[in-house]
């Protein structure tokens, strides 16, 4: 299985604003961006990330941290 590695985005603020993901090589994925209508909570940013995380899966790829 291909492996994806993410690097979360924040603005000057702390909220997240992205997920970027490369393969091991350092070539760009995909990034899930976060609807700036969800509040920046703890839950709804584990949310995201296991939203994220599925798509990946979905989609042939494994996410390492």
């Amino acid at each position: 299985m291909k492996k994806a590695i993410p690097t979360e985005m924040y603005n000057k603020d702390g909220s997240l604003e992205m997920i970027q993901y490369h393969d091991e090589e350092g070539k760009f994925i995909i990034q899930a961006v976060w609807d700036e209508n969800d509040e920046q909570t703890a839950e709804n940013r584990a949310e995201f990330r296991k939203w994220a995380g599925r798509w990946l899966k979905q989609n042939g790829w494994g996410v390492t941290t």
